[in-house]
């Protein structure tokens, strides 16, 4: 049986139809995210060594790629490879690994958020590769970080530090204060002095005798000051004398011979 030429173009016409319906319906590709969503690369990432391997640090990103404010991050995927110096080559390939998974969260409102993972143990002689992509969601991943890269050396033994020299001991007391002078107010004595010029003096004690008695500590003085005030001295007419001496700052501290003494009846 033969069939007419416009019935012929009629079934081809509905076959390409058909045809053109079953596959034009699909995605062929993954869907891209819009850049609303994506958010942008880090731009930081940096490294530093320890004892057995690395730590890297990173800001991360608060803006999606069209500017948009971003508040939550869904994780971070972190690119690894390390290649033996010996079979590094620069024109080879990087052969990253299966990316690792690194926790993301929420972001401040102001300010920024820091990164970090630590990679350890780390193998001598050998390079390391770092690279990472931030996520906003299932299909939102940023574009790749900046790449950094390093050789690392275990670390060599610290050189003991030598002890340092035991300190000199001062034993040299200053020189004690001249010019010693007491005076009675209405209420009170006042005893005044010339300090010495010793560099480490800190201050001066001073000291009262009544008649034939030892003499009795009444107080201490710190530089700069050159006046005591007796205020409880003897009744008038007793036979009193003051004297001074000098400390340094030694510990304990030199003190000096008590200055000649000034009188006051």
């Amino acid at each position: 049986m033969k069939i007419a030429p416009t019935v012929f173009r009629g079934l081809a016409a509905a076959l390409l139809l058909l045809t053109s319906g079953l596959t034009g319906c699909g995605y062929k590709t993954l869907p891209v995210a819009p850049s609303a969503m994506t958010p942008r690369p880090v731009t930081d990432l940096s490294y530093e060594l320890t004892s057995n391997g690395a730590v890297l640090h990173w800001t991360w990103p608060n803006r999606t790629a069209s500017g948009e404010k971003i508040t939550e991050l869904d994780s971070f995927q972190l690119y690894r490879a390390e290649v033996p110096i010996e079979s590094y080559c620069d024109t080879c390939p990087i052969p990253f690994t299966t990316p690792i998974t690194v926790a993301g969260g929420s972001l401040p409102d102001k300010g920024s958020r820091q990164g970090s993972w630590e990679d350890a143990p780390m193998q001598a002689g050998r390079k390391y590769f770092f690279k990472l992509r931030s996520k906003s969601g299932w299909l939102s991943e940023s574009d790749d970080s900046n790449l950094i890269s390093f050789i690392w050396e275990k670390p060599s033994a610290m050189p003991k530090q030598a002890a340092a020299p035991a300190a000199v001991a001062d034993h040299t007391p200053p020189e004690p204060p001249s010019n010693v002078t007491a005076a009675r107010t209405a209420s009170s004595v006042k005893v005044f002095w010339d300090a010495g010029k010793d560099k480490d003096l800190v201050g001066h004690k001073v000291y009262r005798r009544i008649g034939d008695g030892k003499p009795e500590l009444l107080g201490e003085i710190k530089q700069p000051y050159n006046l005591y005030e007796d205020k409880n001295p003897p009744a008038k007419g007793s036979k009193v004398f003051y004297s001074v001496s000098s400390f340094d700052q030694s510990s304990p501290p030199n003190e000096s011979k008590p200055s000649a003494e000034a009188s006051l009846r």
